[in-house]
């Protein structure tokens, strides 16, 4: 058999219905010539069975321990034949024949070597968490003292997640999702692929700056949406948001100055401190004051990084 176009990588951590959901999407939805492969980091609940069920035509691997999201990615992509790689959520639907349509966008934009499309809620509407720029001052700043979600619509207090960019033209990012994430084999191969020391969240944006430094620009193309719900895999919000700092932590000790490290680390303590008092004072006893205890008190944790 000729190998495949592209080769889209899965990773599944007890999500089953979710999976099922987005596995089916897929081969509905896709004409282009492609492999599945579906990476199980160690579901305990009948991900597994359901998956050998309802797609024997897909490649499933069935990781004895899970390695988070880099490091089921990485499994799948050792097994990989396609010219392009799209990493693909469990937590996602995909509409319209998006992969057909990004892929379609990434041979008329073939130099930028990595693309994306746009996210949207369950009610269709836009869920702008698919895109964002490069930790700056400015966005840890305006995060930390919520001037980022008062004015969201605003490029300038919400330059982070491109604030004023309506989602419906051709955009230029530094950082895209790995939720719906399309790369070229071999610029893949080049950065070496994601970096295992990532457990989950920021794995991609590690990988996004990294292409930007040899000259590569993520782009996204908003002919290509899915629906992506986002954090099933998360029970505790309090845990979500202890692995997205230890990320932004880890991002910041690799991709920004030494001198700047401190203040950028500074800046999103302050961040959780606000939330944590806020809460406290306005909503305590609430299951988000809760919470936001717990990330706080787990602070010394999260401010190393991953390192």
């Amino acid at each position: 058999m000729n190998a495949p176009t592209l080769s889209i990588i899965l990773v599944s951590y007890n999500t089953a219905p979710y999976t099922i959901r987005a596995l089916e999407s897929v081969y509905n939805q896709t004409k282009t010539n492609f492999e599945l492969i579906v990476v199980d980091n160690a579901s305990s609940d009948d991900s597994v069975a359901q998956i050998k069920q309802y797609f024997p035509q897909s490649t499933l691997i069935e990781s004895k321990i899970n390695k988070g999201f880099a490091g089921g990615v990485q499994l799948g992509a050792q097994l990989a034949k396609g010219q392009y790689f799209l990493l693909l959520n469990p937590d996602t639907i995909v509409l319209n024949q998006a992969i057909d349509r990004l892929l379609l966008f990434a041979k008329q934009y073939p130099n930028n070597g990595i693309w994306g499309g746009v996210t949207l809620n369950n009610d269709l509407s836009i869920n702008t968490q698919h895109a964002w720029s490069k930790p700056s001052f400015r966005n840890l700043l305006f995060s930390a003292f919520g001037l980022e979600k008062a004015f969201n619509k605003s490029c300038f207090f919400n330059h982070s997640n491109y604030g004023c960019w309506q989602r419906d033209s051709i955009k230029e990012v530094d950082i895209l999702s790995g939720c719906f994430f399309l790369i070229t084999r071999e610029l893949w191969d080049k950065l070496g692929g994601l970096d295992t020391s990532f457990f989950m969240y920021a794995e991609e944006a590690d990988l996004c700056l990294k292409a930007k430094n040899l000259g590569y620009q993520p782009i996204v193309t908003p002919e290509a949406r899915i629906i992506h719900h986002g954090g099933v895999s998360h029970s505790h919000f309090s845990s979500k948001q202890i692995k997205l700092l230890k990320g932004k932590v880890e991002l910041i000790n690799r991709h920004i100055p030494a001198w700047k490290r401190p203040i950028y680390k500074f800046l999103l303590y302050i961040y959780v401190f606000n939330k944590h008092i806020s809460h406290l004072l306005l909503k305590r006893g609430s299951e988000q004051s809760v919470e936001w205890k717990k990330v706080f008190d787990q602070r010394h944790q999260w401010m190393k990084g991953y390192s």
